[in-house]
């Protein structure tokens, strides 16, 4: 047990306020789809923002604290992987973020906050 503790404590001064964040795959390809040169919005992903007040800062910002869902994601050996994940903003929200990654692009297709009610009527 004392070996754990002071691992846990070793740890914390290597790492200190950094964190783990790019330890796992998923996070890592947040952060690469994040830092991407252009990001394009859907009309209908447009949409949805302007409805429920969502800005295009938000949704970068979700990238950063997301997860993606592998079970709703289309990744594996796809010339152009969709990715569907669950990102955390400021303000406490949730958004759920759909989005294809087309080289150097990120095209978002489906933006909803999951802490409001859906009143959106988008194509």
């Amino acid at each position: 047990m004392f070996g754990v503790i002071m691992g846990a404590i070793g740890m914390y001064f290597v790492f200190g306020a950094r964190g783990c964040k790019s330890l796992t795959p998923g996070m890592l390809k947040l952060d690469q789809l994040a830092t991407k040169d252009t990001v394009r919005y859907s009309d209908t992903a447009l949409c949805q923002m302007k409805c429920q007040h969502i800005t295009p800062d938000e949704v970068i910002e979700s990238f950063t604290y997301g997860k993606i869902d592998h079970n709703k994601s289309k990744d594996f050996h796809q010339r152009h992987p969709m990715y569907n994940f669950k990102g955390q903003i400021k303000r406490g929200d949730t958004l759920n973020v759909i989005c294809i990654e087309q080289d150097s692009i990120v095209r978002i297709i489906y933006v909803k906050d999951l802490n409001r009610k859906d009143t959106c009527h988008c194509p």
